[in-house]
C-alpha cells in the first residue's frame, strides 16, 4: 500500500499541489528575509571578521581550560545512537518508524508499518528480534531477546508504554498492558491480553483471546470480542499516527535550517499577523492534526 513509503524516514512526502505552492512562495520568503538581513559590505570581509573573531575565542576558551586544569569539564555531544550495529549484525528497519530519541540494536528485524517509540529500547542480544507489520512499542518499553530465547512479536500488537518483554512470543493482535513484565519462555496468544501492571512468570502460557492479570498473572476472564477489536483498531492508529511523526521527527538538513529561519521571520512579525492573514483573500487554512490523522487512519482502512 502507498501509505508505507511514508513510515520510513528516508521514505518520500506527498503533499497536495497548493501545499507545494505554498511552501516554494515561503521559501521565496524566506531567501528574500535572509538576504535582506545581510551585513552591508563584501561578503569576504565578514567572513575575515567572523573567522578572526571566532578563532579568538577559541584561544580564550583554551587559555581557561588550562587555568581550571583538572578541576575543569569539557561538554562534549553524545553520539546519536537510534540504529546500532552490534558484532556486525545491524538491524532491519525497513518502511517503519523509529522515533529519533529511540534505540535499536543488533540483529533487529522491523516489519512494515511497525513502530519503535520515544525513549523505547529494541536490542538484540544472542538471538533475534522480530517485530511484526504495524505492531509497536510503545514509549520507554524495552524489548530485549536471550540468546536462548529470541523475541517474536505478530501483527497489530501493541506493547504498553514502560514495559519490558524479555526473550518472549507475542502472537497476532494481542496486547501487553503499560508497566508489563513478559519475562523470558513466556507466550501470548492471538488476541489476548496481559493487563497493565501484569507480571508473566517465565515460560507462562496466555492461551489466544484470554485476559490474564496480577503479579503473577494469572487468567480473571476472556477478551470479550469488542474488546479485541479495540486492541486491533489500537494498533492501527498508532501505526497511522507513526507516520504523522515520521513527517516531522525526521527531517533533511535543508528543512531543519529552513524550519530555524521560519522562527527567526516568525520573530520579526507584527503581533497581528495571524488575523491580517486571515484576512486576506487568498486565504487557505492548513490541514490540522485531527485532519491529518483522520487521512492516513482512512487509508489503513
Amino acid at each position: 500500500p502507498p501509505y508505507f513509503s511514508c513510515c520510513s524516514p528516508a521514505g518520500p512526502r506527498r503533499s497536495s499541489p497548493s501545499g507545494r505552492s505554498r511552501a516554494m512562495t515561503t521559501r521565496a520568503m524566506a531567501a528574500k528575509y535572509l538576504e535582506m538581513s545581510k551585513p552591508p559590505g563584501p561578503a569576504a570581509f565578514w567572513f575575515g571578521l567572523g573567522a578572526a573573531i571566532r578563532s579568538v575565542g577559541k584561544a580564550v576558551d583554551e587559555a581557561g581550560r588550562l587555568m581550571q586544569m583538572e578541576t575543569g569539564h569539557d561538554e562534549k555531544l553524545p553520539i546519536p545512537c537510534t540504529v546500532v550495529t552490534v558484532g556486525a549484525k545491524a538491524p532491519t528497519i525497513g518502511q517503519s518508524f523509529v522515533a529519533p530519541s529511540a534505540t535499536v540494536a543488533g540483529d533487529v528485524m522491523l516489519d512494515t508499518g511497525a513502530s519503535v517509540w520515544y525513549g523505547a529500547v529494541v536490542r538484540a542480544h544472542g538471538s533475534r528480534v522480530t517485530i511484526g507489520e504495524m505492531s509497536c512499542v510503545q514509549e520507554n518499553a524495552i524489548v530485549t531477546s536471550k540468546p536462548t530465547a529470541p523475541v517474536s512479536v505478530g501483527k497489530l500488537v501493541t506493547i504498553g508504554a514502560g514495559s519490558l518483554v524479555e526473550g518472549a512470543t507475542l502472537l497476532d493482535g494481542c496486547s501487553v498492558g503499560p508497566g508489563c513484565v513478559v519475562s523470558p519462555g513466556s507466550s501470548i496468544g492471538a488476541k489476548a491480553i496481559l493487563a497493565a501492571g501484569s507480571v508473566l512468570a517465565p515460560k507462562a502460557t496466555v492461551p489466544a483471546g484470554q485476559l490474564w492479570a496480577g503479579k503473577p498473572a494469572k487468567k480473571v476472564g476472556d477478551v470479550t470480542a469488542a474488546d479485541a477489536d479495540g486492541a486491533v483498531a489500537d494498533a492501527r492508529a498508532m501505526c497511522a499516527l507513526s507516520i504523522v511523526h515520521s513527517e516531522h521527527a525526521w527531517m533533511s538538513l535543508d528543512d531543519i535550517e529552513f524550519t530555524a529561519l521560519q522562527y527567526k521571520i516568525e520573530g520579526n512579525r507584527p503581533e497581528n499577523w495571524n488575523q491580517l492573514l486571515r484576512d486576506a483573500p487568498s486565504f487557505e487554512e492548513m490541514p490540522k492534526l485531527r485532519t491529518r490523522i483522520a487521512e492516513v487512519t482512512a487509508q489503513l482502512g
